[in-house]
């Protein structure tokens, strides 16, 4: 087995390059210098020495020298393997010392390891160096000393715009440590304050000075005593090599104040060995402040959730319920842990799924909340119960589409009272309806003519209200007071009803009364339509000429301005006791001509629509 001594003044260069050796099944021996490679030549001689250039004590071209100028080394190859001396007239002036190979840092392993064997092969060693005469000498001392000048003026030069970036990092350092926002500070290997930040200050109300120099056991008075055994803990752990990272401690503050820091350590290392702990400490007060209100708020929000009467859930994008408050176990009658993980599905009835499904997905797709929406649940026990509920998207922390969230409030004894009601409605409309067929009854003995007339202009009204898109509901309250909007006559002697001939002033008077009497007759019952006023309005007119209040404009209800369009038309086009039928074109014409003044626009609009585009005609 070959045996290399390596000179090298760097420990790391040393390691790395006896490794290499080793691994290549070489013995190694190193050395720091050329003086102490010579020593442990003269010794024991290598095989082969490899030798650095610049190094203390001896250099390596020294080395060479001193090394073929020995009876017993001169013929043990030496080989450079340098990174400072890397110029041509380096490697020319190595190899003329007597140097077997100049290699320049740094080379792959196994191409290092094959230049080695090369030499090691070649007989080098077989070459006898002969004794330089004295001017060679001189040349050749001469050529050294300007090569190391060279290296050496390159190596100051390096080691000055070194220390100048040293100087600016310091500077860089200091302005930074001065100036931070965290506390920054150092406790040397004896566990004393070496440095502390100036914003201690403002966090604390310590000046720097105060702790500078103190023992680390003087800080119990800035620490709680729980904080301070942390603290002693975690510093036992960073001097054994650990770094602590993000850890909470309470400090006292001058004024007394507790102070929230979090603080990060670090050991400071020289050469390998631990010779003090940098801290960060990071005034987080403030923060957990909003930690502990955000904290009381969600615990009040927790309380108010579980203390109140409607359900609230929160549901995945696949419909599973993820939250929800006691209220919804209290309802359904499953059990917390039933309704953990269920999907919405499963308690709710087909039709109802499909209509939440529709829901959901116009919530994802918008982003919008709905509200207000009526479905059936169906609860553990099999009963059906009616809720309404109105939901929301629900996010994570990047905003994107979790779930949705919503309440859900129990209507079902609502439901059933809508129900009720609207049965009570029901039959109040039938008996109205009863009421207003003996009230047509009753007109119809006395004015066969008037009844007809009504029925007529029922019709027409009902037919012009859904022209105009009118809810249903409204167009049956417009119908209803069509049919009696003439009951006001019962009060008008039958004798002029019925007159063949033109009435006269007084008798025209009397009729005028109709829609008065009508009103009166009308008030006090009860209906879900303003069946009174629309009878006591029917003759009034859009510009005030009507009768009998004169009313105009909007004081005019809907309903009697459609009224009055039908009614016009109808007594226009049908055959009265003292005159023959005008024709429904004369009607038409009229309320045309009358349009915007005494009717209604719209009304007459689509009253026109009817006749003209739509073939609608008068019953008979």
């Amino acid at each position: 087995m070959h045996r290399c001594l390596i000179a090298d003044d760097q420990e790391q260069n040393l390691y790395l390059l006896e490794v290499i050796l080793k691994s290549s099944g070489y013995e190694v021996e190193c050395a720091a210098n050329g003086a102490e490679a010579l020593e442990k030549a003269r010794r024991h001689p290598p095989d082969m020495v490899i030798s650095d250039i610049l190094m203390p004590v001896m250099d390596g071209y020294t080395l060479c020298r001193e090394w073929k100028s020995d009876n017993v080394l001169k013929n043990v190859p030496f080989v450079f393997y340098t990174a400072t001396y890397t110029e041509p007239k380096d490697e020319e002036f190595a190899l003329s010392l007597g140097a077997d190979r100049f290699i320049v840092k740094p080379q792959e392993p196994d191409v290092l390891i094959r230049l080695i064997r090369e030499v090691l092969d070649e007989s080098y060693s077989a070459r006898q160096v002969e004794a330089r005469p004295l001017g060679e000498e001189m040349e050749i001392f001469r050529q050294h000393n300007e090569i190391l000048f060279r290296k050496l003026e390159k190596k100051m030069s390096d080691l000055e715009a070194a220390n100048r970036q040293l100087r600016i990092l310091e500077e860089k350092y200091r302005l930074s440590f001065e100036h931070a926002t965290d506390v920054i500070y150092t406790i040397d290997a004896d566990l004393v304050v070496s440095s502390v930040s100036p914003c201690v200050e403002r966090v604390l109300g310590y000046k720097p000075e105060e702790f500078v120099g103190r023992p680390l056991s003087d800080l119990k008075a800035i620490l709680t005593p729980e904080s301070f055994e942390r603290a002693a803990f975690d510093i036992s752990m960073i001097l054994r090599g650990d770094t602590i990272e993000a850890t909470v401690y309470q400090f006292i503050a001058k004024d007394g104040c507790i102070k929230h820091g979090e603080v990060s350590r670090s050991p400071i290392r020289s050469e390998g060995k631990i010779i003090g702990i940098v801290s960060i400490a990071r005034d987080i007060t403030e923060r957990k402040r909003a930690e502990e209100a955000l904290r009381e708020s969600e615990t009040k929000y927790r309380h108010i959730l579980e203390d109140m009467d409607d359900a609230y859930f929160e549901l995945d994008l696949r419909g599973d319920l993820v939250f929800f408050n006691e209220a919804l176990v209290r309802r359904t009658g499953y059990t917390r842990e039933e309704l953990t993980g269920m999907n919405y599905r499963k308690y709710v009835s087909p039709e109802t799924s499909k209509l939440v499904s529709k829901v959901f997905l116009e919530i994802y797709k918008t982003g919008q909340a709905v509200r207000l929406f009526d479905y059936e649940v169906i609860m553990k026990d099999g009963q059906i119960k009616n809720y309404e509920s109105w939901a929301n998207l629900l996010s994570d922390e990047q905003g994107r589409p979790a779930g949705f969230r919503g309440m859900a409030r129990d209507i079902t004894n609502r439901k059933q009272a809508e129900m009720r009601l609207q049965e009570s409605l029901e039959n109040l409309r039938k008996a109205l309806g009863t009421t207003i067929q003996v009230l047509v009854a009753t007109v119809e003995t006395r004015d066969p003519y008037t009844a007809g007339h009504q029925v007529r202009v029922a019709d027409l009204a009902r037919n012009i209200a859904l022209e105009m898109g009118l809810p249903p509901d409204r167009i049956e309250g417009i119908r209803l007071a069509a049919v009696i909007h003439d009951i006001g006559k019962l009060y008008v002697p039958t004798e002029i009803l019925t007159k063949p001939t033109r009435l006269r002033e007084i008798e025209f008077a009397l009729i005028r009364e109709h829609a008065q009497k009508g009103y009166e007759i009308l008030k006090d019952v009860e209906s879900a339509w303003p069946l009174a006023q629309i009878v006591y309005q029917h003759h009034e007119r859009m510009d005030g000429s009507g009768y009998p209040r004169n009313l105009k404009g909007d004081e005019i209800i809907l309903e009697a301005r459609i009224l009055a369009v039908s009614d016009v038309v109808e007594s226009m086009a049908s055959h009265r006791p003292y005159r023959p039928t005008l024709g429904i074109e004369a009607a038409l014409e009229e309320i045309e001509r009358y349009r915007g003044t005494h009717y209604d626009e719209v009304v007459v609009d689509a009253c026109l629509k009817l006749f003209r585009e739509k073939g609608y005609r008068v019953v008979q």
